[in-house]
Parts: C-alpha cells; structure tokens; sequence
C-alpha cells in the first residue's frame, strides 16, 4: 500500500521552505575598510608629522644651548683676559710706585748726605797761589809719596813753582804737566797733604742734564767754599752747571752726589753759567788712566 506523501507549495501556509540569508553588499564592506586605512594613514601622518616637529623644536632648542654655551664661554674667555691684563696693569703700577718711592728715597738721602759730602770734599781742595792771582786746586790721587793736585791751566800760567794752601797750612808745588787746549794743569806735592779724590782713574763721575752737583773752590780767596747746582747740558768737551762761581773758584772740582769728581771748573759766562772740563779729558794729557 502506497503512501500519499503530501507536496510542499509555496502557497502552503503551514510548510515554507526556510529564507537565504542576505549577503551583505561587498562594495560598502570595503568602503569601510578603505576608510579604516585612510583614516589610519592620517593618524601615522599626523603622528609623523608632530614627531618632525618634535625633533626639530628639540634639535633648535639644541642649538640655542650650544649658541649660548659658546657665547658663555667667550664671554668667560674675555673676562679672564681682562682679569689678567688688570693684574698686569697692577703688577706694573707696583713696580712704578716701587721704583718712584725708591728715586725718592735716594734723592732724601742725597741731599741728606750733602752736608757730610762738602766737609769731606772740603778736606781736599786748597788754594793756589802764584805770584800775580790765585785759584783752587784739588789732591786728585797720590803716587810715590807725593800727592798731585789738579787745577786750571790759566790759574798756574807762566809759573812752574806755586804756593798750595789751605788755611794755615802750606806746601810748595811743582807744575809738573799742562794741557793748554783743555785748561788744566797738574801740581805736584812732596807728602801726602790730604785724602785723594780720584785715586781710581775709572772712578770718577759720568753727569748728566738735571743731575745735582757740588763745587768747593776759593772764590775771592774765600777758601772751601761750598756752592751746589745742576747740569744744564753736559757732552764730551764741556758740563754747563748753575752752581755759583766766582774769580777764585777755577780749577775747583765739580762733585756728584755719590762724591765723585765729574769736573774741574775753568771759566763762566755769566751769573749761574759756568763751565767745566769733564775728568776724563784729563787723562789726555794731565795722567796716564
């Protein structure tokens, strides 16, 4: 026996076969996805772009602190110079202070030391007569017991013997040497009479202008006086001095702050202008230096 089995209908209320389901459309799904990746590729741009920036505010930032470093340390470099060329500076006012305290001080003692210079000096300047006039002379240095006296060549002219005196006391003198072109003559004594003061042919004084001088002599017969001066203008041939000197004091020497002789007067040429031959054109022809 057969069995009926019912057909299946569309129109059948009860039994439908079951719906397809709906594919989604493709073409939205990768709309999507396009949009995903480019909203992506915005975000890694955005990102790159602030790291860009990032960096290159921090490599500026950099720079600025390396500028301002090198500006720093030139300007530290600077300041160090300055800081010594103020200790040079410094250095070099000390020195000068120094050297002006210490001029000073010798200028004091020199003139301090004037009044014992003069009475020493004085122990060795005499008068020389002759018979018609007079003049001063010196004991410039001794030499086999007898003792040589400097004068002016015109004070002894035309006199081989002359009168050495100083105060009470006299000797006889022999011109022994005359230099007529540089006026100077040399007198000598039997003993030694005073204390030498150009024993040493090297020691004697090398003035120059504003260097401050004594003169012993015997101006009017006036025996050991004193006068003092500076060098107007010294060379080789002649020292210009303002020191006072009369008839009388010619042939007197002409003495340095440290008692060395730097001269022998010989003329005038008005008041506080007087002239004397430097020692060292004595050893032309009045000594053998």
């Amino acid at each position: 026996m057969s069995v009926e089995v019912p057909s299946v209908t569309d129109d059948d209320p009860v039994r439908r076969p079951f719906p397809q389901p709906e594919q989604p459309p493709r073409r939205k799904r990768r709309g999507r996805i396009l949009g995903l990746i480019v909203l992506a590729l915005v975000l890694a741009a955005a990102l790159a772009a602030a790291g860009l920036a990032y960096f290159d505010v921090r490599e500026q930032a950099s720079d600025e602190r390396a500028e301002r470093r090198a500006a720093v340390s030139e300007l530290d470099g600077e300041l160090r110079r300055v800081r010594s060329r103020l200790s040079s500076l410094s250095a070099q006012n000390d020195g000068l202070l120094a050297r002006l305290e210490a001029a000073e001080r010798s200028l004091r003692q020199e003139r301090a030391g004037l009044a014992p210079l003069a009475r020493r000096v004085q122990r060795s300047v005499f008068t020389i007569r002759v018979f018609d006039g007079e003049g001063s002379g010196w004991a410039a240095y001794t030499e086999d017991g007898s003792t040589y006296v400097v004068t002016a060549e015109h004070v002894v002219e035309g006199s081989t013997a002359v009168d050495v005196r100083q105060r009470d006391r006299s000797w006889d003198g022999e011109v022994v040497r005359i230099d007529e072109e540089n006026d100077l003559a040399l007198v000598r004594v039997d003993g030694l009479i005073a204390p030498a003061l150009w024993q040493d042919p090297e020691n004697r004084g090398h003035p120059r202008a504003g260097d401050e001088l004594l003169l012993v002599g015997s101006p009017y017969g006036l025996e050991g006086s004193v006068t003092t001066g500076v060098v107007s203008r010294a060379s080789d041939e002649e020292i210009q001095t303002d020191a006072a000197a009369n008839p009388g004091n010619s042939g007197g020497p002409l003495v340095d702050g440290r008692g060395r002789v730097a001269g022998v007067l010989v003329s005038g040429a008005g008041e506080n202008v007087n002239f004397a031959v430097p020692l060292q054109r004595a050893c032309i022809v009045i000594r053998d230096c």
